[in-house]
């Protein structure tokens, strides 16, 4: 059988074996991402080159960033609860991933239309979530120094960016402005809801919210089909989360 055909399953057991290592020795996370970057690399060369994919880092990009802005995530936390279902969760989305990424490359008869840029749509909008909040956290817990966060989460934004303009088969040469605008609005963004009191939680939610938004708009202009009322929904139920949030936080 080839090695293809497992990368689903072994992306389980990498997984696996990274959350076991970090509970044991949570100090090695450097170590434990630098194994995560290279078993999704690997994974991403080899599930894609039956298909002779020159750009085959595309179909790692999406697990690697969400596996390392998690496990971040799940070492600035304590909540073991939250952590365990974060596992759970991660798990079948490495294994669903994996798979879909397969059938993509190598039984296109069995891969489903539009699998992937679902499932990068949603997993895409959590991971930015995380990212906020990891960001965030850093900030509070830990003191970084706040231009080096907004670095690192310009450099993983524009992985998640361009990661979800590849899944939706983007045309670059029309749309390149997309990825910039996109990037350069959710940053100002970012420097922004800094600045309110809040919980590093719901700071990450504030700023996922606006991603979403931000997503629907461009997707709405690339398409030709922008509708006022259509934005005016999303824009509602957008402030609709903020307000429920902010009457419901604990400000800090």
């Amino acid at each position: 059988m080839k090695v293809a055909n497992f990368i689903p399953f072994l992306s389980v057991i990498a997984w696996l074996t990274a959350w076991w290592w970090l509970k044991q020795d949570p100090q090695s996370w450097l170590w434990i991402d630098a194994g995560m970057l290279v078993f999704c690399l690997l994974a991403g060369k080899i599930i894609s080159a039956k298909a002779k994919e020159k750009h085959w880092w595309n179909a790692a990009l999406l697990p690697l960033v969400t596996n390392l802005v998690v496990l971040g995530y799940i070492v600035i936390i304590s909540n073991q609860p939250l952590i365990q279902t974060l596992a759970v969760v991660l798990v079948l989305f490495n294994y669903v991933y994996w798979r879909f990424v397969f059938y993509y490359y190598n039984l296109p008869s069995r891969y489903t239309s539009f699998s992937l840029e679902n499932l990068s749509f949603s997993v895409n909008f959590l991971t930015v979530f995380f990212l906020g909040a990891l960001g965030y956290g850093l900030r509070a817990f830990l003191q970084y120094n706040f231009w080096l966060i907004l670095l690192g989460v310009a450099v993983v934004l524009a992985l998640l960016l361009y990661q979800g303009m590849w899944a939706a088969k983007v045309d670059w040469r029309k749309h390149g402005w997309y990825f910039l605008s996109h990037l350069v609005v959710l940053l100002e963004f970012f420097g922004v809801l800094n600045l309110l009191p809040l919980n590093h939680n719901l700071l990450g939610f504030l700023w996922a919210s606006i991603y979403y938004l931000l997503l629907i708009l461009f997707n709405d202009l690339m398409g030709h089909r922008f509708n006022p009322k259509r934005l005016r929904f999303y824009l509602a139920l957008v402030a609709a989360g903020w307000l429920v949030l902010l009457l419901t936080a604990s400000w800090l």
